[in-house]
């Protein structure tokens, strides 16, 4: 761990007015491109810290926050995800990166895959995790509003910790109640100065749809949601797929919207496979594979990933 730390490199940016920051962990001999992660809603650049073992080895990893996430001035709510997007672009300016893995995660994906309609040249490989929120993510988002506005946290808390894990005792879920003891302990803490920038995260979502039609090609791409997730459902990530040409669809077991925390390594395992072209048919922490638009049309090497 001292090694991660003393190897990282924080870097402050500023996008068309917002601040924003990237963690940067350099990998001496990478096998892949950079891995490029997007931060969720109500996450920063620390939060992704304990995958920096499983894949610092394999590639550089850069967290972005989305622009004004952390600073004074948060994003107003009549601005769309097409701005972090273009935020995200400019950070790869910044870094001189041609093309990278891109990771999207839950609303982290909505810059993600709009970049990803934008840039297509820009990416080498796409993955999008949590990411196909719908109704029920829309109409929690007008209810966390609610609370936040009053600037109670305990409720926020509460309410996020309702949408992100599944409570039904019939579904089985990995770790439900560190990781629903855990969220609660963070949310429903958080200060002024954060509520506030919770607040324009939850008006955006309730203002502006996730996501945009337009169909993305000419990139290897993954749609993954956990088996019992209630924001990013299974039905609705599948049809996310079919609007990817080639992309593959796949949910992992035993987990709802926050796979990452409740099997982190099965999870962190996943995302290094699938940026290094490993296999992942028959991975026990998956369920089958699928692909909604039809198989990619690999090289022989490549076929092996589906």
């Amino acid at each position: 761990m001292a090694d991660s730390i003393a190897a990282e490199q924080v870097r402050q940016l500023s996008y068309q007015g917002y601040e924003f920051a990237c963690r940067i962990l350099e990998c001496p001999a990478p096998v892949t491109e950079p891995i490029v992660v997007m931060c969720a809603a109500f996450q920063n650049i620390r939060s992704y810290h304990r995958y920096d073992k499983y894949w610092r080895d394999s590639a550089t990893v850069i967290c972005m926050e989305p622009p004004g996430s952390y600073s004074p001035d948060p994003v107003p709510r009549t601005v769309g995800y097409d701005f972090d997007a273009g935020a995200l672009a400019y950070l790869l300016d910044e870094l001189d990166l041609p093309r990278i893995n891109l990771l999207g995660i839950s609303l982290g994906a909505a810059p993600t895959h709009r970049f990803a309609q934008e840039y297509p040249e820009r990416i080498a490989r796409l993955m999008l995790t949590g990411a196909a929120l719908g109704d029920t993510a829309r109409r929690g988002a007008v209810e966390l509003e609610h609370w936040l506005r009053l600037r109670r946290a305990d409720a926020f808390g509460r309410k996020m910790v309702e949408l992100c894990v599944n409570g039904d005792p019939t579904r089985t879920v990995r770790n439900r109640e560190a990781v629903r003891r855990a969220l609660l302990d963070h949310l429903s803490t958080a200060s002024e100065a954060e509520l506030v920038r919770y607040l324009a995260v939850a008006q955006r979502l309730v203002d502006h749809p996730a996501t945009l039609p337009g169909r993305i090609s000419g990139i290897p791409a993954l749609c993954v949601t956990g088996e019992h997730d209630e924001l990013a459902p299974p039905d609705l990530t599948r049809t996310m797929a079919a609007g990817i040409d080639g992309a593959a669809f796949t949910t992992m077991r035993e987990t709802c919207h926050v796979s990452f925390l409740e099997r982190h390594a099965d999870w962190a395992d996943l995302v290094l496979r699938f940026f290094t072209d490993q296999p992942l048919a028959g991975l026990d922490y998956l369920t089958g594979l699928e692909h909604p638009a039809g198989r990619p049309e690999h090289d022989e090497s490549a076929s092996s990933v589906w």
